[in-house]
Formats: structure tokens, sequence, C-alpha cells
């Protein structure tokens, strides 16, 4: 498969108390660094982008695998937690669980039960942020099926 490139363009001026912007085909918006770690908490931040990043694709890759499966009427809702570190005066992502809420109708609800392991491990390994991060994140998945 030929490489895809994925563009975006960010702009800052000034410090680190300063506010800047990324662009890119569809995202436009302002960056900063978060309130709770002392910064201006305008826009968004790295921090929340990898965790929306990983979030997104997850659940993406996750409707394509249930579809895949023949699960016809799903529907899902997610929270992802990021979990951050400062260890030796670096910040790192620890963890990102991803905790989705599958609703099928009553008659698959049994049937996904029993092949819901195989596919959120379906999902994990098609999912690019997931592939990308792997090793130095840790990715938990913690679902529930209604």
């Amino acid at each position: 498969m030929p490489n895809h490139d994925f563009i975006v363009a960010t702009q800052w001026s000034g410090g680190r108390d300063e506010v800047g912007r990324v662009t890119g085909d569809v995202i436009n918006e302002e960056i900063s660094i978060p309130a709770s770690l002392g910064g201006q908490g305008i826009g968004t931040n790295p921090d929340e982008m990898l965790v929306a990043a990983a979030s997104s694709c997850y659940i993406i890759s996750l409707a394509a695998a249930l579809e895949r499966a023949r699960f016809t009427s799903i529907s899902i809702n997610q929270q992802s937690i990021g979990t951050a570190s400062l260890e030796n005066g670096k910040f790192k992502m620890e963890r990102i669980t991803h905790q989705p809420q599958i609703s099928v109708n009553s008659t698959e609800k049994a049937q996904l039960e029993k092949r819901l392991d195989s596919l959120l491990k379906i999902a994990d390994n098609n999912c690019m942020i997931s592939n990308s991060i792997r090793g130095n994140v840790e990715i938990k998945i913690e679902p529930t099926v209604l």
C-alpha cells in the first residue's frame, strides 16, 4: 500500500503562556497548555488530541469490525481516558483506556457477548493510532454491552 500523508500546520508566537493554532484539512483549532498544567487552557492541547485520535480511531475500527461480523443494529458511545505522568521532569502518556458502550438489538446481544473479546482485539489491531503508540502507551479496553 502506498504511503498516505496527513498534513497539519501549526503556528505559535511567544513563550509557553501563549496560544497557538493547528490547522489541517478539517481541523482549525487554537492550542495551548492545559489550565490544569498551568497554561492558558484555550482551545485544545496535544494531550487531548492524542486521546481524541486514539478514541476516534478505535471507535471507527470497532464499528467496522462489528459490521464485518454482521452485527447490523449497533450504536457505540465511548469515553476514553488518557492517564499521563510526570517522571524525571518529563510528561508521558502512560495509558489510554477506552470504555465503549455498545448497544445492539436484543436478538444480537447474546451472539455479540460470545464474540466480543475477539472483535475488540480485531478493532485494536486495525486501528492505526493503536498500532502507532503500542509499546509506548498501554491501551486498555473496558466494554459494556447494552
